[in-house]
């Protein structure tokens, strides 16, 4: 009796299991289908980020380096723009124009929309400086030793003023009694004050040594840092009046002011916090192992900057305690830009890092493939940032 069941079950088996099998599969593919097809039909929720504008290098005449909104997490390239040489600078925007300058000698203006050239201005050396934009007149130093005004819409000269030295910080400017004065360091010591309109020199103040960043324009003061190891603090309504603050080293990064101080790093790896009442400072990071040639991004509570021991380095505002630290791939040159919860900050190993400032845990990243020296600049929902194979990015939030 045994021997007939096992006749008649076993090719019965034979010829369920496979099939019984072919249905489980197909019955599990449908179910995995229609989960993807529902994953797929899901939409990211749109985030608001960056105001309509950034004019300027740190995105404010302070130089704090904050934007408003919330940071989206996934991102994706909206369109991307080849320079002929390393762009060192960082990009800004005015009234849909993206204004980018290289080393390749050129001024690019950009429509943010579509990356496509509007206009195309050639100074005599390269440039390394951001541009400011004020008033349709872009303000440009270069480094054969003069500043450019052009106008935005068009392109065309407004004025030139020639230096003694070449100029490699960003220009920048105050605006009192409806008139708007610019500010501009160089390589010859010396800080110009010109009038925007006409470009005529109002006053200048000589430093030690060279000026290789930009002013920090705040509480009545142009403060700047020099090659000097000075940082100084000019009265802009009377510059003879100005005081020093002595960081023992050359100071090439460029300062930001806040909560009544004033935020910078120094050649030797120390950052400082200076008291703009006092001219002391307050408190003094001093185990960063390599120079600091970024600046800092600055608000309430944080202070975040990149140094050239591959690190990202975040300090309580107020006190300096050291809050954390986050290891990139290479040398951090670029200066970080504050924007809700989060931090953006990019390396010279090619990427843009997104980094919760809470914490410094990663985000997300953005892989540019060539070293990024320059600041990250967000304005209307877009993220730019610039490379030195000399691609400039525009990115926004993944669709």
């Amino acid at each position: 009796m045994q021997a007939i069941i096992r006749r008649v079950l076993i090719p019965i088996l034979i010829i369920t299991l496979p099939i019984s099998a072919m249905i489980a599969y197909t019955l599990y593919y449908q179910k995995a289908k229609r989960h993807r097809t529902a994953q797929s039909t899901q939409t990211i929720s749109p985030v608001t980020f960056g105001a309509k504008d950034w004019e300027s290098f740190r995105g404010n005449p302070a130089q704090t380096g904050t934007s408003e909104g919330q940071l989206p997490i996934q991102l994706s390239i909206k369109w991307k723009f080849n320079a002929k040489d390393a762009v060192k600078s960082t990009p800004v925007v005015k009234d849909g124009k993206v204004f980018v300058t290289a080393s390749d000698k050129n001024i690019y203006c950009l429509s943010l929309d579509n990356g496509e050239i509007i206009w195309t201005y050639t100074t005599g050396n390269a440039i390394e400086a951001s541009a400011l934009v004020i008033d349709n007149t872009v303000y440009v130093g270069s480094e054969d030793r003069t500043l450019y005004a052009i106008d935005a819409e068009y392109g065309k000269s407004v004025w030139t003023y020639k230096a003694g030295g070449k100029i490699t910080g960003s220009v920048n400017y105050r605006t009192v009694n409806n008139s708007t004065e610019l500010f501009a360091g160089s390589y010859d010591g010396l800080l110009t004050c010109l009038d925007a309109r006409t470009g005529t020199k109002k006053w200048s103040y000589e430093a030690q040594n060279y000026i290789n960043g930009s002013p920090a324009i705040g509480s009545g003061l142009a403060v700047f840092g020099s090659c000097d190891a000075n940082l100084y603090m000019v009265p802009l309504d009377d510059p003879n009046s100005a005081r020093a603050f002595d960081s023992g080293s050359y100071i090439a990064a460029s300062p930001a002011i806040a909560n009544g101080m004033i935020y910078v790093g120094n050649f030797d790896g120390q950052f400082f916090c200076v008291d703009i009442k006092t001219g002391k400072d307050l408190w003094t990071y001093k185990d960063s192992k390599q120079a600091f040639f970024s600046s800092p991004a600055v608000n309430e509570d944080y202070v975040v900057v990149g140094s050239r021991d591959k690190k990202v380095y975040c300090f309580e505002a107020m006190t300096g305690k050291l809050l954390w630290t986050f290891l990139t791939g290479a040398e951090v040159d670029s200066s970080p830009v504050l924007c809700g919860d989060q931090v953006l900050v990019g390396s010279s190993d090619g990427k843009l890092y997104c980094l919760s400032v809470a914490d410094g845990k990663l985000s997300s990243s953005f892989d540019a493939a060539s070293a990024i020296l320059s600041d990250p600049a967000i304005a209307d929902n877009c993220i730019l940032i610039a490379c030195e194979d000399g691609t400039v990015y525009a990115l926004q939030q993944s669709k």
